[in-house]
Order: structure tokens, then sequence, then C-alpha cells
């Protein structure tokens, strides 16, 4: 029996539309919320034979995951930069961005593995937000905007990881934030004078 084309196009069409529709598929567009369910379900497993309990693990894994999102986000924005900044030191500070953010992700993604903690392959929706309002602007102020941006950005994840240096009950990932914290507040400084230097300029 012949197929004819249009029985042809249908099947393709409900074969696409099955794919698009599939749990994998929706993990990517929530991928924070994805990598939680997936730690939720696993800590309340590993707390029956960890020295620490549900709610340290679930600390523990909800910081990775906000860190890892922030982490590409940081990255994303600084490629962002390096096509878009006037100031070529805003550039090279999107640059620096990139390569300290990526190296932070590895960090994190080794100490991830190590502890069963699922990490996001995308950043959130909040993250993903801020990323998008930057990059909405005209290349004509960009600088301006990046550099504020990634101010607020920082004391956020400032905040975030002195908590963590303090409360993390997993060793590596408590050692991770303290370390991160000197770097973040450098961080912070550079982009705060950049920012005043954007400013200024007509």
């Amino acid at each position: 029996m012949k197929l004819t084309t249009k029985y042809i196009l249908g099947a393709l069409l409900i074969g696409s539309f099955s794919f698009a529709t599939t749990p994998a598929a929706q993990a990517q567009k929530k991928p924070v919320k994805e990598a939680e369910k997936i730690n939720k379900k696993r800590n309340r497993l590993k707390a029956d034979s960890s020295p620490y309990s549900k709610d340290q693990l679930q600390y523990d894994a909800e910081f990775a995951v906000a860190a890892s999102s922030s982490n590409m986000l940081e990255i994303a924005l600084g490629k962002l930069a390096q096509q878009k900044a006037i100031a070529t030191e805003v550039k090279a500070w999107g640059k620096r961005m990139e390569q300290e953010h990526g190296q932070a992700e590895q960090q994190l993604q080794a100490i991830a593995e190590r502890a069963r903690i699922t990490l996001p392959q995308m950043m959130g929706k909040d993250d993903r937000g801020i990323y998008d309002d930057i990059d909405d602007r005209k290349y004509f102020g960009f600088d301006k905007k990046y550099m504020r941006d990634l101010q607020e950005l920082h004391e956020r994840t400032i905040a975030r990881f002195a908590d963590a240096a303090a409360k993390a009950s997993n060793p590596e990932l408590r050692t991770y934030a303290a370390e991160m914290l000197p770097k973040l507040r450098e961080h912070e400084e550079i982009t705060a004078q950049l920012f005043e230097k954007a400013s200024d300029r007509k």
C-alpha cells in the first residue's frame, strides 16, 4: 500500500511535535527547576546513609545549582560584552569574566559530580531574564548597562557565597564558596570602577 505525500508529511509533523514535548525538551525550558527536582529526590535517598540531614543536603544542592546558573550568566555576559562593548577595557573585562567564571564553573562541576549533585545544563529563568535585558539594549549605552547590572549581580552572588561559606555541609562546597569570595569582591570593586568610567563617557 502506497503512502500519500500528505500522510508522510502529517506523520513527520506529529513526530516532530512528540519530540519537542519529551521530558528532556521540557527540562531545557526549566533547567534549574529540573535540576532541583532531581536533587530533591536524590537527597531523600542520600539522607539515610549520609552524616548530613536532608535539609543540609538540600541547602548544598540549592547553592550549587544557583552558583552554576550564575556562572553561566557571567560567562554568557562576558561573551556578549566582547561583541557589543564600545570601550576596550569593558571588552577586556568581559573576556576576563568569561575565563574566570568558566574556571569557577569547571571547579563546581567537579565538586558536584563527587557530591552527586545535579547541576542545570543552562542558566535559570531569572538569570536568562538578566541576560536578555542587557542584550536588548542598542550598542550605544551597552557598556553602562552591562557594568551596572554586573555590579548588582556580584552583590547578590557575594551574599550567596558568604552564606554558603558558613553554612554548606559539604567541605568541598564550603571551601569553594570561601575561596571564591575574595575573587568576587575584587570583581565587584573593578566593575564599580568601570561603571563610573562608563557613566562619565558622553
